[in-house]
């Protein structure tokens, strides 16, 4: 077995990338690897969708539903085919436009630490998946309407199948290896409508009889907006830590005119469990949604500090609950956000929506009056004020 080093994966992937962006339209890359762990490969000039394991089909079918002339090609390996079995028969039998790059266990690393980031299978399992029963096989049985197998050595080769894929207007599957004995090219083509440009066909004489939706007024972006902010604001289930990131991301986008993200991260408990939530917000289109260097930094529980500490740049303020994290750190904020929530509303819920005007204070992209706009919109009128 051929084991590449996972940056030169990576590189070798990203340099495919462009050559079928040279061909086509620039594609949305959708990934759930790992990403890597060096910073310069984290904002590429590719819209990048960093998806969990085993649902990366279903995020993408949405994608494809809202914009179906934009390519989406999707990077993955086991968890496609283990966890995710289901989603890539429903796309594949729907024939839903999209092209899955499937890494056989030759293209991964063998520290299973760096791979297996919830448990779905070592590169070792991956490679008894890949001995009978290939998922090419099962692809094809499945009547995508391309299979095919292309080389990491040959990233202008293996360009030029993504791009044949992309035009093959429906479901591909494209296996990807380092294994130079193993056969390339198309394998299978079958020819048959493509779900999502059925459907539009279908409901095409009923667009426009529908109640047209009430949408906010646009916002123009202000002049001197920063490119990005990031915040993080992190703490356990039932502070509204989740709905914070709501809040923040509209003020952003509907009170300020900027581009804004926000993506939280929840455990299985309702209540006690680690929450965060991460806030993307700047006068430029956003790559990459995650707040790994962020500029503010909200930690309302020990577990939370403990957590997320090690993501504090030179640069990021740090904002902790009073009497929540011990020992304070150096240089950060002591603020009284659960008691000052429990005191105005009643409930630790408001905590998150409480912290956040400490990070309008803290952040020259939002305004404290964008923030209460939108806190108006989401927050229940008895505990707005």
């Amino acid at each position: 077995m051929l084991t590449l080093p996972y940056a030169t994966t990576w590189d070798s992937l990203q340099a495919t990338f462009e050559a079928v962006a040279r061909r086509r339209s620039e594609p949305i890359i959708l990934s759930s690897l790992p990403f890597m762990p060096d910073a310069g490969h984290r904002h590429t000039r590719f819209s990048l969708v960093l998806g969990p394991p085993g649902r990366l089909i279903a995020v993408a079918i949405g994608l494809r539903a809202a914009l179906p002339d934009t390519p989406l090609v999707l990077v993955g390996a086991a968890d496609s085919i283990t966890i995710g079995t289901n989603h890539l028969i429903h796309a594949a039998r729907r024939n839903i436009g999209m092209t899955l790059l499937l890494l056989r266990a030759d293209m991964l690393p063998q520290d299973e630490a760096q791979l297996d980031r919830i448990g779905w299978g070592t590169p070792g399992n991956q490679a008894d998946l890949e001995a009978s029963g290939t998922p090419l096989e099962w692809a094809t049985a499945l009547q995508s309407s391309l299979v095919a197998r292309g080389s990491i050595h040959d990233p202008d080769g293996l360009a030029g199948l993504i791009a044949e894929a992309v035009d093959a207007d429906g479901f591909g599957v494209i296996g990807v290896t380092a294994d130079p004995t193993l056969p390339v090219g198309v394998f299978s083509r079958v020819e048959w409508p493509e779900y999502f440009s059925s459907y539009r066909e279908l409901v095409g004489p009923l667009v426009g009889t529908a109640r047209p939706r009430s949408s906010p007024p646009a916002t123009t972006m202000r002049e001197g907006a920063p490119p990005r902010v990031e915040v993080r604001i992190a703490g356990v289930g039932g502070q509204g830590v989740k709905l914070s990131g709501t809040i923040l991301s509209e003020a952003a986008g509907l009170g300020e005119g900027l581009w804004a993200t926000h993506y939280g991260e929840y455990g299985s408990a309702t209540r006690g469990g680690p929450s965060k939530v991460d806030i993307v917000m700047g006068a430029e289109p956003i790559t990459y949604a995650g707040a790994d260097r962020p500029d503010v930094l909200v930690l309302l529980s020990k577990g939370a500090a403990q957590a997320n500490l090690p993501s504090r740049q030179p640069w990021t303020r740090v904002v902790v609950d009073e009497g929540s994290v011990d020992p304070v750190p150096e240089g950060a904020l002591d603020v009284p956000i659960v008691r000052l929530a429990r005191e105005h509303t009643g409930k630790p819920i408001a905590s998150g929506v409480t912290s956040l005007g400490c990070v309008a204070a803290l952040n020259d992209a939002v305004s404290l009056e964008s923030v209460m706009a939108a806190v108006r919109r989401r927050v229940p009128g008895r505990a707005v004020e």
